[in-house]
């Protein structure tokens, strides 16, 4: 008999919505994370006591009602509304409102035709094209999506970019939480079972459950849920479903150099904002911790494209967007960030491992089956796969 019932296999968005809402359902979860914190994506960087900016997600939304299930205060006292700040382009050194790269005439040229049309097996370019017009594309939505998915937008699937999401009314509209978005995702999953530092190496289908291989022994469980990186999970299913594994596996991983800089507030040139969209700059955004202000501080998480700049040229482009100097630099820190690049071909590829692994004890979750945003990941893991 497995020694365990169901373990989870990683520490992000999708591996603890998977674990937390399997316990409530009755089950024994164990869940393993391979570094030394849980977060995944969700990265809360603290340079100082009083002071945190987040490196990786950015954003909650009461949309997200898988997470949002799991809050211990149900009437969300915990959750700390975001400030009404808003995104901008930066024109001849100043902030520069999204609308006014609108061309009204152009949409106003396409949108009729373009209403109303499916966005089953259509990519974001060719749709918003169709729907909007390529100007409109190329000055505003290209730029402004690429800036919410840390990668070019174009190629990524219309129908997982924006979906219809019944609403929270109780919680805030765009929210984070006094430890960040990695620390109301600890707070979810207090009371789990978690073993950090714990790699699985890889794992086999066996008669009575499933046999996972770590670097100090052997663990075998009832049911087994993947939640880790996109080619990770290709390789440990490369043993279950060898042919779809290998297609996930040739899926691309995005990268973009994130570089934060915490600084005095009094350094910084610009109005408080929610974050900048990078446009034709080596940046896709930069994100600003204003939408929860400080009396002292002000922190900027830029992420750049990847392979365009060195540390140096890093600082400088971000002293230059800031109006301040590198010497302003309190606190500052730099990691790459990776994401999947999906594809219209992803979303068929997603149900298809779905029906492959419905009759093992094997399950997928994770950003590269239902969307990249964090609400989406959670869905899906909240679903079971």
């Amino acid at each position: 008999m497995p020694e365990l019932d169901l373990v989870v296999i990683g520490g992000g968005v999708s591996g603890i919505t998977a674990a937390a809402h399997a316990r409530r359902a009755g089950r024994v979860v164990t869940l393993l994370e391979a570094g030394e914190r849980l977060g995944g994506c969700c990265h809360t960087w603290r340079p100082c006591d009083d002071y945190w900016l987040e490196l990786g997600a950015h954003t909650a939304y009461n949309s997200y009602g898988a997470l949002l299930a799991l809050n211990p205060d149900p009437a969300f006292g915990n959750l700390i509304a975001r400030a009404k700040v808003g995104y901008h382009f930066i024109e001849d050194g100043r902030p520069s409102s999204p609308f006014a790269r609108l061309g009204f005439l152009e949409a106003a040229r396409y949108l009729p035709f373009g209403l109303g049309r499916g966005k089953s097996g259509i990519d974001v370019e060719t749709w918003f094209t169709a729907l909007l017009g390529p100007g409109n594309w190329r000055r505003l939505l290209a730029p402004a999506f690429a800036a919410v998915l840390s990668q070019p937008a174009g190629p990524y699937p219309a129908e997982w970019l924006f979906k219809r999401k019944q609403r929270v009314k109780a919680a805030p509209r765009k929210f984070t939480h006094a430890g960040g978005l990695q620390g109301w995702l600890a707070e979810l999953a207090s009371g789990l079972d978690v073993r950090l530092g714990r790699t699985v190496q890889g794992l086999a289908v066996a008669a009575d459950g499933v046999r996972l291989s770590l670097a100090d022994g052997e663990l075998t469980a009832r049911e087994v849920a993947i939640a880790v990186p996109l080619d990770i999970a290709a390789r440990m299913l490369g043993d279950v479903v060898p042919e779809l594994a290998a297609r996930l596996g040739a899926t691309p991983m995005a990268e973009c150099d994130t570089h934060a800089v915490v600084l005095p507030a009094a350094a910084v040139r610009l109005p408080p904002l929610a974050g900048l969209i990078g446009a034709d700059d080596d940046y896709y955004s930069a994100v600003s911790r204003d939408y929860l202000p400080h009396p002292h501080w002000r922190g900027f998480a830029f992420h750049f494209k990847p392979g365009r700049l060195d540390t140096g040229g890093r600082r400088a482009a971000i002293a230059r967007v800031l109006g301040c100097a590198v010497a302003d630099f309190a606190h500052e820190t730099s990691k790459v960030n990776r994401l999947p690049a999906l594809t219209p071909a992803s979303v068929t590829l997603a149900g298809q491992l779905r029906a492959a692994l419905a009759g093992t004890p094997v399950r997928l979750v994770g950003n590269y089956l239902n969307g990249l945003s964090l609400g989406d990941s959670a869905h899906y893991a909240a679903q079971g796969g």
